[in-house]
C-alpha cells in the first residue's frame, strides 16, 4: 500500500492547495500517471503517481489547502483496506499545522494594515493570501461578499476587486 502525500515542492513550502483530482477512487493507475493538480505560491503542477495499482481511498478534498505530508490518497491492490490510522494521522497533522500557523501569526507583526490572513481562519490558496495582503484586502470580506464555501483563490480576489 502506498500513501501519496502532499509533496514538499521546495525548501520553504509548508502547505499547498490540492486543486483537483484527475483520477477517481477505484480507478487503476500506473507509475507516473497524473493523479491531481497542486498549486503552490510559485507553480501549478500535476502530481505523478509513485506506484501502480488501484486508488483505494481519496482523502484530500479538491480546493483544499493541505500541509506538506498530508496523505492525499492511498494506492494499493484491489481488496486491500485502508486503516483508520491514515485519517487520524491527517487530522493530527492538520491540527499541528493550524496551531503552528496561529502561533506564527500571533508573534509576527503585520506588514500592512490588512488583517492577518493566517490568523483569520479563512481558507485560501497561498497565492490568494499573498494577493490579498498586497492589495490590503481582508479575506473575510471576500468570503462574505462572494458567499464562498470553498477556499479563496486568485480568481475570487480578482472578482472581489472588480465588484468593489
Amino acid at each position: 500500500m502506498t500513501h501519496v502525500e502532499m509533496p514538499k515542492a521546495n525548501e520553504n513550502l509548508t502547505e499547498a492547495t490540492l486543486d483537483r483530482w484527475l483520477v477517481k477512487e477505484g480507478e487503476s493507475v500506473r507509475v507516473n500517471q497524473s493523479l491531481c493538480e497542486i498549486i503552490t505560491d510559485k507553480a501549478k503542477f500535476e502530481m505523478p503517481s509513485p506506484a501502480a495499482g488501484r486508488v483505494l481511498k481519496i482523502l484530500g478534498p479538491e480546493r483544499a489547502l493541505l500541509p506538506v505530508g498530508y496523505v492525499m490518497c492511498v494506492i494499493g491492490n484491489e481488496g486491500e483496506i485502508v486503516g483508520a490510522d491514515v485519517a487520524q494521522k491527517n487530522e493530527a497533522l492538520l491540527a499541528a499545522h493550524r496551531a503552528a500557523a496561529t502561533s506564527l501569526s500571533a508573534t509576527a507583526a503585520p506588514a500592512s494594515t490588512a488583517p492577518s490572513v493566517a490568523a483569520s481562519g479563512i481558507r485560501a490558496t497561498p497565492s490568494a493570501r499573498r494577493l490579498a495582503k498586497e492589495k490590503g484586502i481582508d479575506l473575510a470580506d471576500v468570503v462574505t461578499k462572494l458567499n464562498l464555501t470553498t477556499p479563496v483563490n486568485d480568481k475570487d480576489i480578482q472578482r472581489y476587486l472588480e465588484q468593489r
